[in-house]
């Protein structure tokens, strides 16, 4: 069984992420725990606090009844096997207050919903979901906004091989819940090298033990782009990759890849932190 927890600003996009979290749920047997976070900027001013106090009760309360609201719209698409939780969290930071509850609920999947966006967005903007991706030791699940769940069949596994083995390891338990097809794809620039990442990615491979991985290196001067073409050739449900610690320079410059692969992906990301 596993925990999914749901962060919903009560946002159409948000319905999608809490609509596609449900039929995982489903399949799985799993909870799925709604979350809102509630942040009202503190004052030092005495009398300002008593008025703020009062702001954020109010705040809490007609979250509350929104999370009802939300659960019985959701209802009319969707069935679940259990029972669907939902939680309202005093925070003064979004991130953190996910953190420490997907922490404290003992949480195997976030799930979130993303806008597209392209070019220079996709390094400018912010947004809550690749934030999250960037903090997360909990796998998240980045949904778009027209995405709807029928199978995970085939899952698109972008690696830069860096720890391969280590990340198939934690990739597995996932994908074997489904018997899922895993498209396991590696782009380089040159293809000189081509056989030596082959040789790499198929020893690796037999040691994993999972029978259903489909290896390819392939050669393109445009990762995002490749990346693409591949998803939709096999018409995949599901890309996943794996984020890891940034330096000052890709932090101020180029962000994160992965971060970037959530706005940019036509399908689901599931992102997992190493």
């Amino acid at each position: 069984m596993v925990n999914i927890l749901v962060p919903t600003d009560f946002s159409d996009l948000s319905k999608v992420a809490v609509q596609y979290a449900v039929k995982i749920a489903n399949m799985l047997n799993g909870n799925v725990t709604l979350l809102h976070v509630v942040s009202v900027t503190q004052t030092v001013r005495a009398t300002m606090q008593l008025k703020m106090k009062s702001l954020e009760q109010d705040l809490i309360k007609y979250a509350k009844e929104d999370l009802e609201s939300l659960l019985e719209e959701v209802s009319e698409y969707v069935k679940t096997t259990q029972p669907i939780k939902y939680k309202v969290v005093r925070g003064t930071s979004f991130n953190d207050t996910v953190r420490k509850e997907a922490k404290r609920l003992r949480t195997g999947l976030i799930v979130m919903g993303t806008h597209g966006a392209s070019g220079l967005k996709k390094v400018v903007i912010g947004s809550n979901t690749a934030s999250i991706i960037e903090i997360s030791h909990v796998p998240v699940l980045a949904v778009p906004e027209r995405a709807e769940f029928k199978t995970l069949q085939n899952i698109v596994y972008a690696s830069d091989l860096r720890n391969l083995e280590k990340e198939l390891k934690i990739l597995i338990p996932y994908v074997e819940k489904f018997g899922s097809t895993v498209h396991l794809i590696h782009i380089v620039r040159s293809g000189k090298d081509v056989p030596d990442f082959e040789d790499k990615i198929d020893l690796v491979i037999r040691k994993a033990g999972y029978k259903n991985i489909v290896p390819l290196v392939l050669v393109d001067e445009n990762v995002d782009e490749a990346i693409d073409q591949y998803v939709n050739l096999v018409r995949a449900d599901l890309l996943t990759m794996f984020t890891h610690e940034l330096s000052f320079y890709e932090k101020l410059f180029d962000r994160s890849f992965t971060r970037r692969m959530a706005f940019h992906s036509k399908i689901p990301l599931l992102a997992f932190k190493q």
